[in-house]
């Protein structure tokens, strides 16, 4: 029913109430902010579109937009209306959270597209969103002073949170603050569920059960950045017994059942616990919650907790909270199904993605999940617009008649007050008044626990602003992983989709450790720091003891750097002419920086911060240089430290479970011989790769497959390539295929979100190598970005049975779930070496052919260090070719370098019974010869010719046995 003084304020002409302006102009702000934060999310996913062009420092605020500029908006919107109306002063004060909360998503905006340093948009957008916090949290505390509840108490919890989250996030990385965003929305709607079904949640201890684990989540909030190895277990128990004591009293078990909105409304609540428990789980039995590992379960209980229960829990009550800011009735209408279904099969998608470890079925997960925002969106908007024009008008009779009534309640209940007061209590009245007094005394304790646990919140959120070394970032997770410690250079130097969530901390306190008290100076030193090549300028500095020490770091680079310092300080990823600022508040001994993308460091990026006079750089700092720059001792301690998890037997094992890269290839060009122009578009795209069941690794490929498309033409096709860098770093590309290629101009490197259009003609036939050409180029070989061109001659090759192709790489393992060691690779050592992308999975899925047919085997090896000696165990090879020359020829077929006449004589082979032929080469002359292997460097490729008489398993082996032994093993199987 509606209150007197709504009523009140509506227009006796019995016309609508006006539409409220500001309210729906800060819901529309929201609202944009949710879009932006959908597209950076395609972006982060590495899904092509249009939105990949977004600004790079935009879609590490996928989290902030979503959690602060587009909910937290919505939620401080709605509480300041609520409070407005239950107090007879409507005061206005409460409407500057969400006010504050608005101008945080403009200086979004402002920072990111304006030449600011990429710090700020943190540091602004974080200290506004933080005030609008503060003022919610002032919100609640006004209401509990109304009325007393447990509802109140959990959400003004969870407003602390997401005040003192806000705050810390202007220092340190968002990916380790995840799981404090989510919390504050979590507990928030606790508490809204409390406060529309309190009647459920009568028993004793559900309420008082309800704040103490709630509680018990702001500890673990804090365990979990400081400990997260076992803080996100903390965490996640806490937060399922949570959902686990809403499920218990929440009428949504019953409602369900029931017809219309309550049955929609009880339907998604279910579905919203039943992920909720999962990510819950996610977190307690992973890893630090799948943070220390970068792996796609990390991913999959960060949304499971976002989109599984949060945003469908808003789907659930979205007739409920719109119609409460806008004084505008929102019918229920089916179409709301819609985004519940998309969030629904999203988040099923991410989870077979993962599992598997299927990049484009996580992919399709994402886009379902940004298809769901779009689609609650316009639901909301259809609802509105099939709502009725005329809402139903309470005449002033009617208000009289509801002012009369509640008069008339008023002078009962003081009769009965007046009564009650000389009337002896009833045993059920005397048991309810004890039931009271109990309710009492657990809400008094419960206040007490709520402003004890807010308090130690606060006062650790202060603590980790000024020591925020002391949390634990996700790369120093990684290092202590099991799996991710057995290399300090690789961790130092991978990227992963959890870390690359918004790490871009400029200040840390302290310094790397003090080995005698120094007395600070006073003095700062300032330095600034550029790129020359692939350095740092300059890359020493001495800086007197005692100082403070601050670097502005500007990329002068060509490419994307960052600066990280071993206090823990990290400029964040700039592109070439961004600049950002360090500072290290007291130097008491050496510091050691580096960039951190993968490679780089290898290649030489290191800074060294030395004492003035002459000290010497710490025994770590010695320590880590000498690990980064050796090539054998490091590499077989990570073998040995792996050698466990990618033994022969668990690659063959695994290669079964998951689809073989397919090694066939179509002669689309036989029979038409003009030259023709051929146009590809390839998409650089950053993913990952499951090795073995306990074990995957970080991938970079050209159009998600390793190796890239096979691309195919014949001597004087055009070539126009289209590449698309979808990533978060620089990439390039070089095709050997084209000798009119200036290196300078169409190899330079293409920059997050841009594209580049390569072209070249074949002059030369053969198979051709490309691959990413940014520098460190080993480093970007071996995690997946290479493929292979195959140009024929003019005139046709020798028809064959079949035809396939096969293209070996190595693999050096940086620890499960990250990229490429740069130090192993230096070694030459690599851990796996596999035809097509994945070792052994020819023994799994065998290559074909019936018994004397032809087949021609093209071969690349791409290294980027092993050699290749390609031999099929069993069998002779009646034709090899590589690197232009024929090195074995079979006598009956052409010359494909002779004339015309033999071109001729070759096609009327050609048509003969395949048969014949074969009884033509067993008869061959005596001086008939052929060969046992194709051997091929780095780089180099050809093909091979051959027939088998006889049906069998046929071994397809690098005969440098070690590395066959490893991985590069298939087999021919002939039928």
């Amino acid at each position: 029913m509606p209150s007197l003084n709504s009523l009140s304020s509506m227009r006796r002409s019995g016309k609508k109430l006006p539409l409220p302006a500001f309210r729906i102009a800060l819901l529309l702000t929201a609202a944009a902010s949710m879009l932006i934060g959908v597209l950076a999310s395609l972006v982060r996913a590495s899904i092509p579109g249009p939105w990949a062009s977004l600004r790079p420092a935009l879609p590490n605020l996928h989290g902030a937009l979503m959690v602060f500029g587009f909910l937290g908006t919505a939620i401080s919107l709605e509480r300041a209306v609520a409070y407005r109306a239950g107090s007879p002063k409507h005061p206005r004060w409460a409407f500057t959270a969400p006010l504050f909360s608005v101008i945080a998503n403009f200086l979004v905006a402002v920072t990111v597209l304006s030449p600011l340093p990429v710090e700020y948009t943190r540091i602004l957008p974080g200290l506004s969103w933080t005030v609008s916090l503060i003022i919610l949290s002032a919100v609640y505390v006004g209401v509990y002073a109304r009325q007393h509840s447990f509802a109140v108490l959990i959400q003004l919890m969870g407003a602390v949170i997401g005040a003192c989250s806000a705050l810390l996030w202007t220092r340190l990385d968002s990916d380790i603050l995840t799981p404090w965003w989510l919390m504050m929305l979590v507990l928030t709607i606790v508490g809204e569920r409390l406060e529309l079904a309190h009647v459920a949640f009568i028993h004793p201890v559900a309420k008082p059960g309800l704040v103490c684990v709630s509680a018990a989540i702001l500890i673990s909030l804090v365990c979990s950045l400081i400990a997260p190895s076992w803080g996100y277990s903390l965490l996640g128990l806490c937060t399922l017994t949570l959902l686990v004591l809403m499920f218990l009293f929440d009428t949504a078990r019953k409602t369900y059942r029931v017809p219309g909105v309550t049955g929609f409304m009880g339907i998604s609540m279910l579905v919203a616990y039943f992920w909720g428990l999962c990510a819950s789980l996610t977190w307690i039995v992973s890893n630090s919650g799948g943070l220390a590992d970068s792996s796609l379960w990390w991913d999959f209980a960060v949304h499971s907790l976002a989109v599984g229960f949060i945003m469908t829990m808003v789907v659930a009550h979205v007739c409920v909270i719109v119609p409460s800011i806008i004084h505008r009735s929102m019918p229920f209408h089916p179409i709301l199904w819609l985004p519940l279904v998309l969030f629904t099969l999203g988040l099923a998608l991410r989870f077979i993605g993962t599992v598997r470890v299927a990049m484009p079925v996580w992919q399709a997960g994402d886009c379902f999940n940004a298809l769901g925002m779009l689609a609650l969106v316009a639901s909301v908007i259809t609802m509105l617009a099939r709502s009725h024009r005329r809402p139903r008008i309470v005449s002033p009779s009617v208000t009289l008649r509801m002012k009369h009534e509640a008069s008339r309640q008023r002078q009962s209940s003081a009769s009965t007050t007046r009564q009650s007061a000389t009337k002896l209590p009833s045993r059920h009245e005397s048991n309810t008044r004890l039931s009271n007094t109990t309710d009492q005394l657990a809400l008094q304790r419960s206040q007490i626990l709520t402003w004890v646990v807010c308090t130690a919140l606060v006062l650790s959120s202060f603590g980790l602003l000024i020591r925020p070394d002391l949390a634990t970032t996700s790369a120093q997770a990684s290092l202590a992983a099991p799996h991710a410690s057995a290399s300090a250079s690789s961790a130092s130097s991978s990227s992963s989709p959890s870390s690359s969530l918004g790490s871009t901390s400029t200040e840390q306190a302290g310094s790397s450790g003090t080995a005698t008290p120094v007395t600070p100076t006073g003095h700062t030193t300032a330095v600034t720091i550029s790129v020359e090549g692939m350095s740092f300028t300059p890359s020493t500095l001495a800086v007197p003891a005692g100082d403070s020490l601050t670097i502005t770091f500007i990329n002068t680079g060509n490419q994307i750097h960052d600066l990280v310092l071993s206090t823990g300080a990290t400029s964040g990823r700039l592109t070439p002419g961004q600049k950002a600022q360090l500072h290290v508040p007291l130097v008491t001994s050496p510091i050691e920086g580096w960039c951190s993308l993968p490679g780089h460091r290898q290649m030489g990026m290191s800074l060294h911060i030395v004492l003035k006079g002459g000290a010497k750089r710490s025994a770590t700092s010695e320590k880590a240089d000498d690990t980064s720059n050796s090539t054998s001792a490091s590499s077989e301690n990570t073998n040995s430290s792996l050698s466990s998890l990618i033994s022969a037997a668990q690659l063959q094992q695994f290669a079964k479970k998951v689809p073989p890269y397919s090694a066939n290839l179509k002669g689309y060009t036989a029979g038409n011989r003009e030259t023709t122009t051929r146009r590809y578009t390839i998409t650089i795209s950053q993913g990952k790769q499951q090795i073995t069941n306990d074990l995957s690794r970080e991938t970079w490929t050209f159009n998600s497959r390793q190796p890239g498309p096979v691309l195919r033409g014949k001597l004087g096709d055009h070539f126009i390539i289209t590449v698309k860098n979808t990533t978060h770093m620089d990439h390039s590309i070089d095709f050997h295929a084209g000798a009119d290629a200036v290196p300078n101009k169409v190899m330079r490197s293409i920059a997050p979100g841009k594209s580049l259009v390569y072209s070249f003609t074949a002059t030369r036939w053969g198979i051709w190598m490309y691959h990413c050409s940014s520098m460190p180029m080993s480093m970007h070989i071996a995690n997946g970005m290479f493929g292979a061109v195959i140009i024929e001659p003019a005139h046709e090759l020798p028809a064959v049975d079949h035809e396939y192709v096969l293209v070996q790489s190595e693999q050096y393992l940086g620890g499960s779930g990250h990229s490429a060691d740069a130090t192993r690779i230096a070694s030459m050592n690599p851990d796996i070496v596999a035809f097509n992308g994945r070792a052994f999975q020819y023994d799994a899925h065998p290559l074909t052919m019936k018994a004397k047919e032809h087949v021609r085997i093209w071969v690349l090896n791409a290294g980027p260090n092993s050699p290749l000696s390609f031999h099929i165990v069993g069998t002779q090879f009646s034709t090899v070719f590589s690197e232009g020359h024929y090195w074995v020829k079979d006598d009956h077929q052409p010359n494909t370098t002779g004339s015309e006449a033999n071109a001729r004589a070759h096609n009327t082979a050609a048509g003969a019974n395949q048969s014949d032929n074969y009884d033509a080469r067993e008869n061959a002359s005596e001086d008939a010869t052929g060969s046992q292997a194709l051997s091929l460097l780095p780089a180099q490729g050809g093909f091979v010719e051959l027939t088998v008489p006889k049906k069998g398993d046929y071994p397809i082996v690098n005969h440098v046995m070690s590395l066959a032994e490893r991985g590069a093993h298939g087999i021919l199987r002939v039928e």
